[in-house]
């Protein structure tokens, strides 16, 4: 291809993603009417990224659950009591350090920051993880319940574990907040 060509498809890229924001090019056109032999085309100059191929997608098994299965892996109140006595359920608290120090974390929890849990879990040797924690490092099928303030991160965290393979991963709807009510009533 030439360079002419070349600035030219540049131009028409550019001007198809400053109004759609996206731009399809049927493969003929890059490969037939530009000449093109190479497999994979990089415009990094162009936002968003712009990445053609002739691979074919690969099959997945991604799946989203659904409302009434996520509902499933919800923790309340009452559950979380239970779970505070249950040496096989492993309650972590994801919220930050400031806000550990502020409230202090649930009782029978350990503390990762939400941004560390997966490095954490998937990190860790069983022994550095006993002597970090105090607790044995969970498998994929141990009940892991996560919580937060209110709720919300422990729910993203929850999400995220589920998709590395943690299925037995559940969330304390209202966190901390719902914590600190129920104790003074």
């Amino acid at each position: 291809m030439n360079f002419s060509r070349s600035q030219q498809f540049c131009k028409f890229i550019s001007s198809k993603m400053l109004h759609n924001n996206s731009c399809i090019i049927p493969k003929t056109f890059v490969y037939h009417k530009l000449k093109i032999t190479s497999h994979r085309i990089l415009f990094s100059h162009v936002q968003p990224a712009v990445h053609f191929s002739n691979s074919t997608p690969l099959n997945s098994d991604t799946r989203t659950m659904s409302a009434d299965e996520k509902k499933l892996f919800d923790i309340y109140y009452d559950g979380i009591l239970k779970a505070q006595n249950d040496s096989s359920v492993l309650i972590i608290d994801v919220r930050e350090k400031e806000e550990i120090d502020e409230t202090g974390k649930l009782p029978g929890s350990i503390h990762i920051p939400m941004g560390e849990v997966a490095n954490t879990l998937l990190s860790l040797s069983e022994k550095d993880f006993k002597d970090k924690f105090n607790k044995n490092k969970p498998s994929k099928d141990t009940k892991i319940i996560l919580s937060c303030r209110s709720g919300k991160r422990s729910g993203m965290v929850q999400e995220e574990m589920q998709k590395l393979g943690y299925e037995n991963a559940y969330n304390y709807v209202g966190g901390w907040l719902d914590w600190e009510s129920n104790q003074k009533t």
